[in-house]
């Protein structure tokens, strides 16, 4: 009997232990609150973390590709409870149609997407929580093709976060294909050949070809229609006049191992553009295109657990929270 509830004793504190972690883990240093964001084309269902203390100013997230939600499904947490620390309150929405947010994000053009950002900085500015001195864009991936337009048209942004930015919308799908054919041990043949197949489609779709027409030349029914209709909208963008033109500091934060956008062209892209008293460039060692903990890559169970038991510490790389915090702490 003694031996049993040495056993049970020893349980016991063990769910106390990860019951206290997972507390800790999921509970965020800053207030956080639920907006409706009304916008010239609706209303967005927005999601503020504010600090605690100070107000600094405030950082607007802009979000990459797909369904997004205003958090990322948490994911943005840690970040947002870091420039938090720092004073700074952090504005995000659901996409249209997502969420509580009206529209449909499927129907939007990087102008449109643009546009949105601008509105939302419109909106904050009315806000009497909230300290707009200072104005940071934060974003990534897709937000490479938003960012610098809202730079430019803006006079008041105070600085730019670009992580592992777009550029041009064509390159980056063939270099995303050249990798998954490179992953899947393709030879440079079939590399080759797919990269043609993924060019001649590319050009059918620039051709405004129907989504009907598309799917009986190509028989790729891999896309919905809705997706095919976005695809068309934006499969010419190319951020390059738009990098151009922007005014304030941009920080580019660019990923090791990433798969989804070449961080070397677009390094080399933005250092061609931009002077060097404008542009600061941090490679994050060891991560992909998300940033994640380089010791998760891959690993989806442990991707999966990381997120619900420990976000904070476990889930995203570390040296990118460190870096991001530290660009706001110096702006």
């Amino acid at each position: 009997m003694k031996k049993r509830g040495k056993i049970l004793t020893s349980l016991l504190l063990v769910f106390i232990v990860l019951a206290c972690v997972f507390l800790y883990e999921n509970t965020y240093s800053m207030i956080e609150k639920n907006v409706r964001i009304k916008t010239e084309k609706g209303t967005l269902a927005g999601f503020l973390a504010l600090p605690k203390d100070k107000m600094e100013g405030i950082v607007i997230f802009v979000h990459g590709d797909g369904p997004q939600n205003a958090t990322q499904d948490g994911g943005y947490k840690p970040l947002m409870e870091r420039f938090a620390k720092q004073g700074y309150v952090s504005v995000s929405w659901d996409k249209p149609g997502i969420g509580d947010s009206s529209g449909n994000w499927l129907e939007q053009s990087m102008d449109d997407r643009a546009e949105e950002v601008e509105d939302v900085i419109t909106w904050a500015k009315k806000q009497k929580n909230m300290n707009t001195e200072k104005i940071i864009l934060w974003g990534a991936s897709q937000a490479g093709w938003v960012i610098p337009k809202v730079q430019h048209n803006q006079n008041d942004i105070t600085a730019s976060i670009l992580v592992a930015p777009a550029i041009n919308w064509l390159k980056q799908g063939q270099f995303l294909t050249l990798k998954e054919m490179q992953r899947e041990g393709k030879t440079e043949e079939e590399i080759k050949k797919e990269l043609q197949i993924d060019e001649e489609e590319s050009n059918l779709i620039i051709s405004n070809a129907s989504y009907e027409e598309y799917t009986k030349i190509t028989g790729d029914n891999s896309l919905s229609k809705e997706r095919y209709t976005f695809v068309q909208k934006n499969i010419t963008a190319d951020a390059t006049k738009d990098i151009e033109k922007m005014k304030s500091p941009v920080y580019l934060v660019l990923a090791e191992k990433d798969e989804n956008v070449d961080s070397i062209d677009t390094e080399e892209t933005y250092r061609e553009l931009l002077p060097n008293s404008q542009l600061s460039v941090k490679t994050i060692s060891g991560v992909k295109h998300s940033m994640l903990n380089p010791h998760l890559h891959d690993l989806n169970l442990l991707i999966y657990l990381s997120a619900i038991i420990a976000p904070k510490d476990l889930l995203i790389s570390k040296e990118y929270l460190d870096y991001c915090e530290t660009i706001i702490s110096e702006i």
